[in-house]
């Protein structure tokens, strides 16, 4: 009997632990998608710099598809400028794509009107709506939606695709590594 107790008190203390644990989903991924369920995170890192932690969440658990409703929050721990962010998001869109830069001017733009400089603690999440619109927020407050021809895999592809820079990250991101 006194073996019984130390294994459900030790039962009880290990479930406690991981609920009391378990991440709770940033007010405005709990606001956008019903239920949502941390899919991965990873932590971006260039010549041991740490530059951003990334976490990826769904609704409901399961393999991730860029077809479901999801959210991408970025907690930056390095600086960066707007001007930066933009011009590298459109830079890794065009070589994923074999084209330009200047072939996504429009995107540019519009990620220049949602961006802001970041600091370390600045957290932006980009919310997957539709296939071509995608709702940023910076500290979780609604910056803008914008609206691009295949938006969602394009985008969010920088971080999540196979062909990201970072594809060990990007598997990790999608609860695969």
């Amino acid at each position: 009997m006194k073996m019984f107790n130390i294994i459900i008190a030790a039962a009880t203390a290990v479930s406690f632990y991981s609920f009391a644990s378990a991440k709770a989903a940033p007010n405005e991924v709990q606001k956008e998608l019903s239920a949502p369920q941390l899919q991965g995170k990873h932590t971006a890192r260039f010549w041991g710099f740490r530059l951003f932690n990334a976490e990826l969440w769904t609704s409901g658990a399961g393999t991730f598809s860029f077809d479901q409703q999801f959210a991408l929050t970025i907690s930056y721990l390095y600086p960066f400028s707007r001007e930066v962010l933009a011009r590298s998001s459109v830079e890794e869109i065009a070589r994923v794509e074999g084209g330009a830069p200047e072939q996504h001017a429009k995107l540019e733009k519009q990620l220049m009107g949602c961006l802001v400089d970041v600091d370390k603690g600045t957290r932006i999440t980009g919310v997957a709506e539709s296939a071509s619109r995608v709702a940023m927020y910076v500290n979780g407050r609604k910056s803008c939606t914008m609206s691009y021809p295949n938006l969602r895999e394009r985008f969010f592809g920088i971080w999540l695709a196979p062909t990201s820079r970072d594809a060990k990250g990007a598997r990790r991101l999608r609860g695969n590594g």
